[in-house]
């Protein structure tokens, strides 16, 4: 999780909302990635961590993200076949992994991701915090 929150700061140096992710499998690193959202409003770390990885490497390996993933990264990680998610802060506002929905553990689905809330939420919510209170001032 600490190379998702270094992610998350390189994004937050760049202006966009500080968000990070990295693909694990096993021991070895696959890809990291922070948002890009100001460039396009679909480049979630999440996406681009799926798409720096070669798919191969994708299938059965562990997501690690500082906010939980939207609706749209939670249909990519699903339909990518990560075996997991870890992530720092629930997502009240746009959550689809646990907080509004749950596509990763939705039985309808033929493949179905283990979720789990990891460490350094308070890390986290204040990078998020002071990112939105820029923002706003």
């Amino acid at each position: 999780m600490g190379l998702a929150i270094c992610e998350a700061e390189r994004a937050f140096r760049k202006g966009e909302v500080p968000v990070g992710a990295v693909l694990v499998k096993g021991d070895r690193l696959i890809s990291k990635a922070h948002n890009l959202t100001s460039k396009n409003p679909l480049f979630h770390a999440e996406i681009l961590a799926i798409l720096k990885a070669d798919p191969e490497d994708v299938r059965d390996s562990t997501l690690y993200v500082t906010l939980e993933p939207c609706v749209m990264c939670s249909g990519a990680i699903v339909l990518a076949r990560i075996r997991e998610i870890v992530f720092s802060v629930p997502n009240e506002k746009f959550g689809g992994t646990y907080s509004l929905y749950q596509i990763p553990l939705d039985l309808r689905l033929n493949h179905r991701v283990i979720v789990r809330k990891g460490p350094f939420g308070d890390k986290v919510e204040k990078l998020l915090r002071e990112f939105f209170e820029g923002k706003r001032n």
